[in-house]
């Protein structure tokens, strides 16, 4: 777990306060109190839980330095293409041809990368199929 110091650290540069009192204005308090909670260790965690939604950052990652699963783009498009074409075969999705399964798995695709961390690594081949 990082330490307190480490953590309203991350928060300052998330949201580009000069120093912790601009900090603690803005979450409500007197002007020391992130020094106050550095110094006695203490982690705010409602505060930290405000910064998550607020910044679209993990609480494993402010809190713990870890990132969030990732997933390769490639291999995420290339799973979302194998589930389409069962599909087809299963005669489920049997009107569309290869390239509208193609350009529907690019659009679905395009649908889970706003909401999961995707490594954005496609060769030029695979580039070509989205």
């Amino acid at each position: 777990m990082r330490e307190a110091r480490e953590v309203f650290e991350e928060i300052k540069v998330l949201y580009g306060f000069k120093n912790l009192t601009e900090l603690s204005k803005f979450f409500g308090k007197n002007g020391n109190w992130a020094a106050s909670m550095i110094k006695n260790e203490s982690i705010p965690y409602p505060q930290c839980a405000q910064v998550c939604t607020e910044k679209n950052v993990s609480m494993d990652w402010l809190l713990f330095n870890k990132e969030g699963q990732s997933v390769d783009k490639a291999e995420l498009l290339n799973l979302i293409q194998e589930g389409l074409y069962e599909s087809k075969e299963l005669a489920i999705l049997e009107d569309l041809t290869l390239e509208q399964l193609k350009a529907t798995s690019a659009l679905v695709l395009k649908q889970v990368e706003n909401v999961v961390r995707i490594n954005k690594c496609l060769s030029n081949n695979e580039k070509k199929a989205v």
